[in-house]
């Protein structure tokens, strides 16, 4: 089993986010993501967020070992030429380590932002569709010219390649059949974006059968989930103790209790205990389903200070066996 983290990172200063991956590496996890926000959520928007493709190498040059990439960036974010662009140039900067993360995209906000429409689920997958065709050619081939129904290319170069052959590692977030479908043809990493240990077991199935009917080995394809984890001094095995657990914990980092307990107990895979109980849920949470990656954001995927946050993986780690 694999243990990542998702470092959210939002209103956090550059030297803290170098500071923490490069412990992050020391404390033995196997890859660090970031998101890719223009702004935090409407209710935040002051908060600081940080241009990932940028700040990825950065901190590619504080690491040697530790894999880093976006979870995920979004369809339409930016040219698919350009981004060949910028990720083969992150990619040879940490020598081969980046995974490119990629989704069809769910912060209409932010896109609109940029004066730039956003298209409906099945509009969004068919030009995620060419932006990955485009990727793939930008680094692997001598030119690229594409001609898609959201997307053309005439004479595309990108020189030098990437270091890893065929490109950096790609990561889907998949859901829907046409996201599974992509990632059968593409991906080389999925995160399963559902909270149902049921819905998480079928994509992942689904998956790596279409992967093999492709010609694809399906088990090569590494599987992940993201989680979040709030770490109690004491069991909160009952509703009301996991209830008040969340309560406090939302108190203690300024947090609405509702968004909070919504985010735990509704949309997201989460764990709620003492650190003595964590290898065996990261057991459960992965080999038990089929997955090969946990990825865990300490408390919430939202505003967290670098000193909890940073406190709360050094638990996690020293739990798992690392540290």
């Amino acid at each position: 089993m694999l243990a990542s983290v998702l470092l959210v990172g939002w209103g956090w200063s550059t030297a803290d986010y170098l500071d923490a991956v490069e412990e992050i590496e020391r404390l033995g996890f196997h890859a660090c993501y970031i998101g890719d926000d223009l702004f935090a959520h409407q209710a935040d928007v002051d908060v600081g967020t940080f241009e990932p493709w940028t700040m990825l190498p950065a901190m590619a040059m504080r690491t040697s070992s530790l894999r880093l990439g976006s979870l995920v960036s979004p369809v339409g974010r930016r040219h698919p030429g350009l981004f060949a662009k910028i990720t083969a140039t992150a990619d040879l900067i940490s020598d081969g380590r980046m995974i490119v993360g990629m989704g069809a995209g769910n912060a209409p906000a932010q896109q609109r932002s940029l004066g730039v429409p956003f298209a409906t689920p099945a509009e969004r997958v068919a030009m995620l569709a060419e932006e990955l065709e485009v990727l793939r050619s930008y680094w692997t081939e001598d030119r690229t010219n594409f001609t898609g129904e959201w997307y053309t290319v005439t004479g595309g170069i990108c020189e030098p390649k990437p270091a890893r052959a065929g490109g950096p590692e790609i990561l889907l977030g998949v859901q829907g059949a046409r996201m599974i479908e992509l990632a059968s043809k593409y991906a080389d990493r999925v995160n399963v974006l559902s909270g149902q240990t049921r819905r998480i077991s079928e994509v992942v199935d689904a998956v790596r059968t279409r992967a093999d009917a492709h010609g694809r080995a399906g088990d090569d394809i590494i599987m992940s989930r993201l989680a979040t984890v709030i770490l109690t001094d004491r069991a909160a095995d009952s509703p009301d103790a996991r209830s008040a657990a969340i309560e406090a914990r939302a108190a203690e980092i300024g947090m609405d209790p509702a968004t909070l307990r919504h985010e735990v107990d509704e949309w997201i895979h989460s764990y709620v205990g003492p650190v003595d109980g964590v290898a065996d849920w990261v057991r459960e949470s992965t080999d038990d389903v089929g997955l090969d990656e946990l990825v865990v954001s300490i408390d919430t995927i939202d505003t967290v200070g670098y000193d909890r946050t940073m406190a709360g993986l050094r638990s996690f780690a020293a739990a798992l066996g690392g540290g």
